[in-house]
């Protein structure tokens, strides 16, 4: 019995060590730094954690020397890919966003829900090691104006259409 509770001693104090170590990363502050020191090994600043009231996008860019893949396990699963980003978007603003824009530099933005997330961030170290990236935490834009318009136009269009289909029918059976 001793040993039982010894072992889920050692159990709860490791996670909430782990949980200790954890990097907040807050929406809305930009670019955050991180370090991948080793293939396979994770990012200086992880565990990451992060609680969102909103639907937000995590984003992650490489930020040293192109070719670098990165992989997110825990809560926010994925792996960055190359393309170029647009420069509508915020992840091309601030101190990476020359990065996001390049399509020679690995990148990922994954949608993520209401909730606490804890995650860690681990290289491939193609481009070598240590390799630098960059992590940011935005609320998901909301629509433009012009993107409601067209969305209440198609509202209009398909009651017209029903409205019509409707009354065809009623002039048939009488």
């Amino acid at each position: 019995m001793k040993y039982w509770i010894g072992a889920l001693t050692g159990l709860l104090l490791a996670i909430t060590v782990q949980s200790a170590k954890a990097t907040v990363l807050l929406s809305g502050s930009g670019w955050q730094s991180d370090v991948a020191p080793k293939p396979g090994v994770p990012t200086t600043h992880s565990a990451w954690t992060f609680t969102v009231a909103e639907a937000s996008v995590l984003s992650v860019v490489d930020r040293f020397i192109p070719g670098d893949i990165y992989t997110l396990t825990g809560h926010v699963a994925g792996a960055t890919t190359f393309f170029a980003g647009s420069a509508t978007d915020v992840q091309a603003s601030g101190l990476y966003g020359s990065f996001w824009l390049d399509a020679s530099y690995s990148k990922l933005a994954v949608r993520v829900g209401p909730g606490a997330y804890i995650f860690s961030i681990s290289g491939d170290g193609r481009g070598g090691t240590p390799s630098g990236l960059g992590v940011r935490l935005d609320a998901s834009p909301v629509p433009e104006p012009g993107s409601w318009a067209l969305l209440v136009s198609a509202f209009g269009v398909v009651g017209v259409m029903l409205r019509r289909r409707r009354s065809r029918r009623v002039c048939k059976v009488a």
